[in-house]
């Protein structure tokens, strides 16, 4: 009965230790925003799709469990937004998602007034990438690259 006890103990630590891999191995992936595709428009907001590509250089699959992200324009914070699911990235390869943000136009308005006031616009996407593990939640920061 000892010996299944141990067995099933190192068992147990091995598949934990794998899924923390995978899950650690999001730190290596890179990120960019490949299309923004706009559709559901009303009086007051629109809806925009966004798809975001993934390239994972790591020998094993990258377990995203929840990105956080935020849009910023002129440091003018014009839309935040989250995958909500856990995305699978296969090893050596690149993998593709949609998130879906509703954008108001109050916020279109006031980053539109900012950057002719400063003859420029400058945009960036930050983000944090959120991994489940034993111990909590941890997450790393994202540079998403503007395509």
């Amino acid at each position: 009965m000892k010996l299944v006890i141990n067995i099933t103990v190192i068992l147990l630590l091995c598949i934990s230790c794998a899924a923390l891999r995978e899950r650690t191995a999001i730190k290596e992936c890179k990120f960019s925003l490949v299309s923004v595709r706009p559709y559901d428009f009303t009086f007051s907001n629109l809806k925009l799709d966004f798809e975001i590509k993934v390239d994972n250089p790591n020998s094993i699959n990258a377990v995203l469990d929840k990105l956080v992200y935020r849009f910023y324009a002129n440091n003018t914070d014009v839309f935040s937004g989250t995958t909500g699911r856990t995305i699978t990235i296969p090893a050596n390869k690149t993998e593709r998602f949609t998130t879906t943000i509703t954008l108001d136009y109050n916020t279109i308005g006031q980053a539109l007034a900012e950057a002719m006031k400063l003859g420029s616009a400058a945009y960036r996407l930050s983000a944090r990438a959120y991994i489940n593990t034993l111990l909590g939640e941890v997450s790393y920061p994202v540079e998403i690259e503007l395509n």
